[in-house]
């Protein structure tokens, strides 16, 4: 990813939306200045420019390169390299892939899993460094699916991440945090 890979994304979201700066910029409270320098990588866009532009846009690309942004890069990457062809028919051959070397790597690791941190071997820590690995190659892999799923197909990134935390949240995997800071 670029160092200002949110600028490009962001470029190309408006674009894909048919949206102009200055009316991307009204309707995130920025100046059309602002956008250009979001854009143009001569600023940061905040985080609360950064979560309107995804819901403005609905553009799953955008959500990844402002995710990376904020987490110091610890979140999943725009596959964008050279050896790349992003569309939906070659990322699910990938991520099958992906998922099966995770597979491997979980049936690997399984009785390493059980015995406690501390009487592990150097090569039983390298064995689950590759089962972390192999875990985040699927996430980024899924990631990027999703995300051409979502484009090509013309699905709403926005509402199929609330479909899935609704979802989460009905099986009691995940507690809801109301507005007011209340857990439902």
């Amino acid at each position: 990813m670029s160092a200002n890979e949110f600028g490009h994304q962001l470029g190309n979201a408006l674009m894909e939306a048919n949206m102009t700066q200055m009316t991307f910029g009204f309707e995130a409270h920025v100046s059309r200045e602002a956008v250009s320098a979001y854009k143009n990588g001569r600023a940061v866009a905040p985080p609360d420019v950064k979560s309107k532009s995804i819901l403005l846009t609905d553009n799953a690309f955008l959500a990844m390169a402002a995710a990376h942004e904020s987490t110091a890069g610890t979140s999943p990457v725009i596959l964008d390299g050279d050896n790349v062809d992003l569309n939906r028919h070659t990322a699910v051959a990938k991520t099958v892939e992906e998922v099966e070397e995770l597979l491997d790597a979980i049936k690997k690791a399984q009785a390493i899993l059980i015995k406690p941190p501390k009487s592990l071997t150097t090569q039983e820590r390298q064995q689950l460094e590759k089962l972390i690995q192999e875990t985040l190659d699927v996430i980024t892999s899924t990631t990027n699916m999703a995300a051409v799923i979502c484009r090509e197909v013309k699905l709403s990134w926005v509402y199929q991440w609330t479909h899935h935390k609704a979802k989460l949240a009905k099986r009691g995997f995940l507690k809801i945090v109301t507005g007011g800071g209340g857990v439902k």
